[in-house]
């Protein structure tokens, strides 16, 4: 198997593996980047791997549109989950501000906590979102006060809000970083992404209004306001606009492996055509392209081999990674070619008796210079010992010992001081005899 690898510093960063098999992710490769256009900001990030894959201005400073919502639904849900069912008065104060889409709330009319939520979510009803608003806390000003503290909490810190609803404020701000930030926590939130992803939501006729039925707005999940941007694959989260701000959407998607969320801001609408939906498809259909998991390390992938001593049966002994190591990487990497497996042993060779399953040392899988990962590696049979030769060694062994040396040399010492020593009484004694 050729002479044994040795990894020094790559050692410092890797990560041990647990029982089984683990995903891990690296920095992707020089992929070609998706095909986007008329967007002023994008964020594309991988939920499992915790890693943005594709990014355009995620820091430049945008008008955040309908994306605000997605704070008012966090802050809803997070302060009202185990009030759903709670009848709530809309106010003429709570429809003083009302602008843009809404669904016609109008003072004196009962709703519960539920629709409104579900009207925002799903609609994104600017005046359910002044309703829930002012049921969290008391006024739209005390909530937006605490959608800026949230939005910090969140990791959002180069975000401002103005009003629960996105409608334009030259005063209000996010950037597709911050917005992706929000969105990932918002994911995590069950109720968040049942709601968002609901093609539609049928309203309980209330004491001033019928029944109504309200469309999902964001036209990667419906198809209800256009036939033409539908993606099975989406789930949830937001899409809207403002002349100010174009076009927003927000979405995540799964191929039941992968998830990504993808934030694109900023969007222009030219011949008709809505370009934050066309960049959010281009952008999920590229990620799901691109990468993927793949296996780099396997116990059934023999790693190299190790010499054995002290046994008649065998010279050596093979050895296999203990895990599975899948690792999130450029589809198109060949494992065999761009892969490096490097591996250290705890010592030269191994004594038998050998186990199999017994830890020899640690492999490492190296790509393009970034460490992906480590496992134990581990002797794939039992090698039985020879009694002969383990004898043979123990008196080789014993020759070599301190106190055979000590003790040898003690013997010559004694040897040669008894020979001289007797030959110096020998002396002494035959030359009394001469002086007789």
């Amino acid at each position: 198997m050729g002479k044994k690898k040795r990894v020094m510093a790559a050692f410092l960063s890797v990560f041990l593996l647990t029982a089984g098999a683990l995903c891990l992710c690296v920095p992707s490769a020089a992929l070609e980047d998706p095909v986007v256009s008329n967007a002023k900001g994008i964020y594309l990030y991988n939920l499992e791997n915790d890693r943005a894959v594709f990014t355009l201005n995620p820091d430049e400073q945008l008008y955040p549109t309908s994306t605000v919502k997605m704070m008012t639904g966090i802050l809803a849900i997070e302060n009202l989950s185990d009030r759903l069912d709670e009848s709530v008065t809309v106010t003429a104060e709570m429809m003083s501000a009302v602008s843009g889409n809404n669904i016609g709330l109008a003072a004196g009319e009962i709703v519960t906590i539920d629709s409104m939520l579900r009207a925002l979510l799903v609609n994104g009803a600017n005046d359910a979102a002044y309703v829930l608003a002012y049921t969290v806390s008391g006024s739209a000003e005390e909530f937006v006060t605490l959608m800026n503290t949230r939005a910090k909490e969140l990791g959002a810190h180069h975000t401002h809000y103005t009003n629960p609803t996105g409608m334009h404020d030259d005063n209000m701000y996010t950037t597709a970083a911050d917005t992706a930030q929000i969105a990932k926590y918002a994911y995590s939130l069950e109720m968040f992404m049942e709601i968002s992803s609901s093609v539609r939501y049928a309203m309980p006729a209330t004491n001033l209004s019928a029944a109504r039925t309200l469309h999902n707005r964001n036209c990667l999940l419906s198809v209800y306001y256009d036939t033409d941007y539908y993606n099975d694959q989406a789930r949830g989260m937001n899409a809207g606009s403002t002349p100010q701000g174009g076009n927003s959407v927000v979405t995540a998607a799964t191929d039941g492996e992968l998830t990504y969320i993808v934030v694109v801001m900023g969007a222009d609408t030219i011949d008709g055509q809505v370009y934050s939906y066309i960049n959010a498809t281009n952008l999920l259909e590229w990620a799901f392209a691109s990468f993927t998991y793949t296996q780099v390390l396997s116990p059934e992938q023999v790693v190299c081999e190790i010499p054995v001593t002290l046994s008649t049966a065998v010279d050596y002994v093979t050895l296999v990674s203990t895990d599975t190591l899948r690792v999130y990487l450029p589809a198109d990497v060949n494992v065999e070619e761009e892969i490096e497996i490097s591996y250290v042993t705890n010592s030269e060779e191994l004594q038998a008796p050998v186990h199999e399953g017994q830890v020899v040392g640690s492999v490492t899988a190296i790509y393009n210079g970034e460490v992906l990962g480590t496992s134990q590696l581990v002797a794939t049979t039992d090698v039985s010992r020879s009694d002969l030769l383990y004898g043979l060694y123990k008196i080789e062994q014993f020759t070599k010992s301190r106190f055979f040396i000590v003790t040898l040399i003690a013997a010559v010492v004694f040897t040669l001081i008894y020979i001289f020593g007797t030959a110096i009484l020998r002396q002494k004694k035959g030359k009394k005899r001469m002086r007789y």
